[in-house]
């Protein structure tokens, strides 16, 4: 093993495993409905830790399917979060996501 393998396994694990722990610390706070806080940090290790051993054991894996590897689990998450977050409201095909109740600025009312 060269020493630029032994850097990329090493940086590439400790930031792996920094994103698994900022993802199981917000989905403690956040409280996702789907799954539990262990699942996601497990989710994220294992597709950042797939990536990192194909970057390694595979030099010829196209980069762009090592990264969309690495950001699967991360990218998972923040979907389940923002789902988690804004409820299961019924879409409102009038008003955008940002304009919840009423808005306090009706100035464009009179062009309509």
């Amino acid at each position: 093993m060269s020493v630029t393998t032994a850097l990329v396994a090493g940086g590439g694990g400790v930031a792996v495993a920094l994103i698994a722990a900022l993802v199981y610390r917000d989905a403690t706070r956040v409280g996702v409905d789907l799954g539990t806080p262990a699942t996601w940090g497990a989710l994220v290790v294992l597709t950042g830790g797939a990536s990192v051993v194909t970057l390694i054991l595979v030099p010829d894996a196209p980069l762009p399917g090592v990264l969309v590897l690495t950001a699967l689990g991360p990218l998972l998450y923040l979907l389940e979060r923002d789902d988690s977050m804004n409820g299961d409201d019924a879409a409102d095909p009038t008003r955008l996501p940002s304009q919840s109740g009423e808005s306090a600025d009706r100035s464009d009312e009179g062009d309509r």
